[in-house]
């Protein structure tokens, strides 16, 4: 009788994701074949441009194409600037005939971005599923039929330029083989993550952290897991190698160079700082001086990302730390996105998924807020939304509250609040 409840369960939860799942199915077949015809988007600037000369070029063309292929904007060169995992992805799609034969550039990448975007529903299952008990929980069936429709996937899907999906993928493989205490398996997947993006390093505040808060009792692998991180990045890193790269040029240098080449001052700290509006009495942000400001900046987020872990190490309750590492989780990528140089406007997406899924875990009015305001900004981030809207202030309002939440719950607010 039990065996047949759980099983009665169990295809109402299958039932329920399929319906999802066949709406998510036919929203992705319906927008395929739109994409923007602006000659100044991603698509037209550079994916088409890649796609072309990657069928061309064949494999060996990883090699060269981030040296060789550009485009003219004005009197500017924009380089092709990505690392050779994804070239490695559009060779296979030319390989094989699904480019040109079958898609264009533009369905390829929705493609693409569909493989991962199914991929962590299932991740995201199976995070939620693990802090549940017993089988009777929605909460995890929720998750992976929800986890399709939030900005950070559907956004993605439509905007046509290589997904973000697939570095939240991989992130959330990570986070789930952290969880199930497999952390070499994790730093392995984590770099592998990075070098798809580098914006998977907004989730290191919590793997450092956990790694120093158990260092005393880690066994020999464990402590050395954090080096499979670097492992896990030149793996991916290979296929650039067998193309002709060096290995360094293959596994930093197109990191570093894409860093390193952005004086954006639009998003963040650095727009908070720039003296550019009329009557403001702060130096104005230029190339020759935004070095200095970018070392303020993360000088400014290491200290922001000291002073929470340091709440973390004194804070003695069990469940007060489990709190608090999940607010770590939503809030690290903030505070890296807003306080690094190079972000664009979306690049903080993953902290709305990490909201996303710490709703489904802890379902209280603090993180179904956290999850709304967030990807309401990934949503407009999208559209470059007005300041108004997509405002630097809100940002800092979501850095304080986090940390506030995480102060409360340490032993130091104890000896540092008054009570009646």
């Amino acid at each position: 009788m039990r065996h047949s409840l759980n099983q009665h369960r169990v295809n109402h939860k299958l039932f329920f994701y399929l319906i999802f799942l066949s709406i998510w199915l036919v929203v992705f077949f319906s927008q395929l074949n739109l994409y923007p015809q602006n000659m100044t988007n991603d698509l037209s600037l550079y994916q088409i441009p890649w796609w072309q000369y990657l069928h061309e070029h064949g494999f060996h063309g990883i090699a060269t194409i981030n040296s060789e292929l550009y485009s003219q904007v004005g009197d500017q060169r924009h380089y092709a600037d990505y690392t050779s995992i994804w070239y490695l992805i559009i060779v296979f799609f030319s390989k094989f005939g699904i480019y040109p034969n079958i898609l264009n550039v533009a369905a390829a990448i929705k493609y693409i971005g569909a493989i991962f975007t199914l991929l962590s529903s299932l991740f995201a299952y199976l995070i939620v599923k693990h802090f549940q008990k017993g089988n009777t929980s929605w909460q995890a069936t929720i998750a992976a039929s929800l986890i399709l429709f939030i900005p950070p996937f559907l956004g993605d899907m439509l905007k046509t330029n290589l997904p973000d999906s697939a570095y939240i993928a991989l992130i959330l493989l990570s986070l789930l083989l952290f969880l199930k205490n497999k952390y070499v398996s994790s730093w392995l997947i984590f770099g592998v993550a990075i070098y798809f993006k580098a914006m998977a390093l907004y989730i290191a505040p919590l793997y450092i952290f956990y790694y120093l808060y158990t260092f005393k009792e880690n066994t020999i692998i464990e402590k050395i897991a954090p080096i499979f991180s670097f492992v896990g990045l030149f793996i991916a890193a290979l296929p650039g190698c067998f193309a002709g790269l060096t290995l360094w040029d293959s596994a930093l240098g197109t990191i570093l160079g894409r860093t390193a080449s952005t004086l954006s001052a639009e998003n963040g700290f650095l727009s908070l700082v720039d003296g550019k509006e009329s009557f403001v009495n702060f130096p104005v942000i230029s190339p020759n001086n935004i070095a200095s400001f970018q070392t303020i900046s993360m000088a400014l987020m290491v200290i922001f990302i000291y002073l929470l872990m340091f709440l973390l190490f004194q804070t003695k309750s069990e469940k007060a730390l489990a709190f608090s590492m999940i607010d770590l989780t939503i809030v690290s990528p903030i505070i890296l996105w807003f306080f690094l140089p190079g972000q664009h406007e979306n690049y903080f997406s993953i902290a709305a998924v990490f909201a996303f899924l710490a709703f489904l875990i802890v379902p209280t009015k603090k993180y179904f807020v956290v999850f709304i305001i967030l990807n309401f900004l990934v949503w407009q981030s999208y559209h470059f939304g007005p300041k108004i809207l997509f405002n630097p202030y809100l940002f800092v309002s979501v850095m304080i509250y986090f940390t506030w939440e995480i102060f409360k719950r340490s032993d130091i607010q104890a000896n540092v609040l008054l009570k009646p």
